[in-house]
């Protein structure tokens, strides 16, 4: 039973995390080119240099050991991302499956 049912819903939030992915993508695309073209239209000025900074502030971290700042990588979203979905939650092991199965197929 804890073996479906970890699968059922890691399958469901696969799913759930593509095609979220896929409308911000989307989104956030739909809005760049919008700047874009008020911009060469002189309608409005964007500061995309302050807009990057924002960007940084928000999602860079500072590597311990270097004191560098360094972007997020695939593989430390994927592992943030796991440790929020399957936090109190026990059926992990088939949780991760039904992800993978859903990020797949979704």
């Amino acid at each position: 039973m804890e073996l479906s049912f970890g699968l059922v819903c890691g399958f469901c939030s696969g799913i759930f995390i593509v095609k979220g992915a896929k409308m911000i993508a989307f989104t956030l695309g739909g809005v760049f080119v919008l700047l874009q073209y008020l911009s060469i239209n002189s309608v409005v000025r964007v500061d995309w240099t302050r807009i990057g900074g924002k960007f940084e502030q928000l999602f860079y971290r500072t590597d311990p050991l270097t004191g560098k700042k360094r972007p997020p990588t695939i593989g430390s979203l994927f592992n943030w991302l796991v440790n929020f979905l399957t936090t109190d939650f026990q059926p992990r092991a088939s949780f991760l499956t039904g992800m993978v199965l859903g990020l797949r197929l979704g």
